[in-house]
């Protein structure tokens, strides 16, 4: 999909040259490059690119903490140019998220294709990461008020309903979140059994 932002990260200047008179013509938005792996760091965090190109005649081994940040964060898409032959990089595609490979030579038809897959899985992994993660909060938020609601159960003498009622109304008049008065309640709760 053509807009998209990239970087390119590449030890030699031809490669560079390359990769941005394959992706500039087709509408894609150069933002930067540079030769190491601490430079492509900065520029991604600088930048906020959709997608790095990243040769990987610039060391493998040093490249690797980078894109395990990048991978670790889900920064961008991460697109690795270079021989397939390195088991080092056949370990890290396996183990990625957001990394694809495109081989050299350079290929224009072969790098869209990549950018373009590239991208949609790397959309794709961010929106199911993002919603195991709003599905992990929510079941520690629903634990926390279970929690909470069977201290006041306990406490009280009171039943289920009439314990979940009690928090949602102080919830409601103190403009605290559910989460926030089961935190109260167990703190309450821990601190009254220690003393």
């Amino acid at each position: 999909m053509a807009g998209e932002k990239y970087v390119v990260a590449a030890s030699d200047n031809p490669l560079q040259i390359a990769v941005r008179n394959i992706l500039n013509p087709s509408g894609y938005i150069f933002l930067g490059n540079c030769g190491d792996s601490v430079s492509l760091l900065r520029l991604i965090r600088s930048y906020h690119p959709d997608f790095v190109v990243v040769d990987l005649n610039m060391q493998i081994r040093e490249l690797r903490n980078t894109i395990e940040t990048i991978d670790d964060e889900m920064l961008c898409a991460c697109i690795a140019v270079g021989d397939y032959k390195d088991m080092e990089l056949v370990n890290l595609l396996q183990n990625s998220k957001v990394l694809s490979f495109c081989p050299k030579p350079l290929n224009k038809d072969i790098l869209l294709h990549t950018v373009e897959m590239a991208n949609m899985n790397y959309r794709r992994i961010y929106d199911l990461d993002r919603k195991l993660k709003e599905m992990t909060e929510n079941y520690e938020m629903r634990k926390l008020i279970e929690r909470a609601k069977w201290i006041l159960i306990e406490r009280d003498g009171i039943g289920e309903n009439e314990a979940y009622e009690r928090m949602r109304k102080k919830s409601m008049d103190s403009r605290l979140s559910m989460k926030a008065i089961a935190e109260a309640i167990i703190f309450t709760h821990e601190i009254s059994g220690k003393s």
